[in-house]
Order: C-alpha cells, then structure tokens, then sequence
C-alpha cells in the first residue's frame, strides 16, 4: 500500500478499541509496541472531545519524546476535517517527566 492511499483510508476501530471507546471512565492502555495504542487513545481523545469534554481537560501521558510526536502526529491526522489544529493543540500530551515537571512548576 502506498502512502497516498494509506492517509485517506478510513481507520475503523478494532472490537477492544470499541471496548474502550465505549468505556465513559479514565482510561489507561498497556500494551506491546505496535499493536495500535496510540491510535487507541487518539480514538478515546476524539470521543471525548465529540462528547463536549473540553481539550485541556484531556490528558495523554508517554514514557518518551518520540512517543509524545506520534501521538500528536496521530491526533493531528485523525482529527483532520473534523477538529482544527488549535483544538488538538489544547490537548494535554506529555510525557511523565515533562508532566510532572510542570506539575512541579505550575503549583508553587
């Protein structure tokens, strides 16, 4: 599959993504690489969003920097034509150091 056809082919949640999509509580996905975590929580970050829950309510942590720009990438993708960017960007994706670092900074 070429990269043309595969950013305008529709992604169709998987039956334990529709799992966790229908769950209305805090979610946390652990799993092996690969296996489609991020795109698990970019589903779960749309649904909040479609359900009126405001953005910067919206947290999504990761162990790295590079794992924090998939994210991101994958939101910014997924939300095209539905959400803009200013939307996505109030979205609060970080990783646990840069959480609590400004946790740590913001509370004094």
């Amino acid at each position: 599959m070429n990269m043309a056809t595969a950013s305008t082919q529709k992604i169709t949640p998987s039956k334990e993504q529709k799992a966790i999509l229908a769950s209305k509580k805090d979610t946390m996905v652990i799993s092996n690489p690969g296996t489609g975590k991020t795109t698990t929580l970019a589903y779960k970050v749309l649904d909040l969003l479609d359900s009126g829950v405001d953005p910067t309510e919206i947290l999504c942590i990761t162990f790295t920097e590079k794992a924090k720009k998939e994210m991101l990438d994958k939101l910014f993708e997924m939300a095209k034509g539905k959400y803009s960017e200013s939307v996505i960007l109030k979205v609060n994706v970080s990783t646990f150091h840069g959480f609590a670092n400004n946790y740590l900074i913001n509370s004094g």
